[in-house]
């Protein structure tokens, strides 16, 4: 196993004993706990994998299709353009096997969800500090304080061969440092005020805004580009409109509620 292997596996560790942790609080049934979990897991391999290659689409029809002549080639050429993962698929696609399971299991939303996507950060602690060790993804040429250096070691063809041609800026530890802090605070939250307000709406909220600005960082190309923006960072920008708007939504219907008759 890699660095990145190794740490993501670890991550995935810390991250489920945080949520049978913090759970001991509200005393939620460990075996739906389990299953969120699975849940979350399978959504991070499936999505991770899945929105890989769909970013990298364009490059694969171009270069690698007209490479390809029997159904060998097609299977190996599909593995190796899904073999990466991108956090942002990987979330998402968490966020709905865990919803799915909540709505089917008739489970209170919020009170799950709070007690699950807590983790989320945290993993992805782990995650970036892999990247950061892997050099699968870096950052822009950066010669000042804590600048990396990556060897021909961290060379994997085809994907980031610049990589040792200069000396990067640490965006992916500079990540690390920042989910850590939001793993934190919505730890602190969700210890204080329990269910009464959303981890996830929180979680999103704070997470686009530091990706969509730690996107300007990076120099790897392989995230794709859509005009002046890369796919996280029109992501980020679409997951915090969303966000913004379903939290207003949801406050106007709290306040046209009618008071209860006393």
């Amino acid at each position: 196993m890699n660095a990145y292997q190794i740490t993501g596996i670890i991550g995935l560790v810390l991250a489920v004993l945080v949520v049978f942790l913090v759970a001991r609080k509200t005393k939620l049934t460990k075996s739906h706990l389990a299953y969120l979990c699975v849940c979350g897991a399978a959504g991070i391999f499936v999505g991770g994998h899945v929105m890989f290659f769909l970013v990298g689409l364009p490059d694969f029809i171009t270069n690698e299709v007209p490479n390809i002549h029997n159904g060998a080639e097609l299977i190996d050429s599909l593995y190796y353009a899904s073999s990466g993962m991108v956090f942002y698929g990987g979330l998402l696609c968490a966020l709905l096997f865990m919803y799915l399971y909540i709505r089917i299991r008739k489970l209170p939303a919020r009170l799950y969800l709070n007690n699950t996507v807590i983790a989320f950060p945290l993993f992805h602690v782990l995650g970036r500090i892999g990247c950061s060790l892997t050099g699968c993804c870096y950052g822009i040429e950066y010669h000042g304080p804590l600048a990396l250096h990556y060897t021909q070691a961290h060379v994997t063809p085809g994907i980031n061969d610049d990589i040792v041609n200069f000396t990067r800026f640490p965006v992916q530890p500079l990540e690390a440092l920042l989910e850590l802090i939001i793993f934190i605070v919505l730890l602190i939250l969700l210890l204080k005020k329990g269910d009464s307000f959303s981890v996830t709406s929180s979680y999103l909220l704070m997470y686009s805004v530091v990706r969509f600005l730690d996107e300007f960082l990076r120099g790897d190309a392989l995230r794709g580009f859509w005009g002046p923006l890369s796919t996280s960072q029109w992501i980020s920008l679409a997951i915090f409109i969303i966000t913004i708007i379903y939290l207003i939504v949801k406050r106007s219907k709290s306040k046209n509620v009618p008071a209860p008759i006393s």
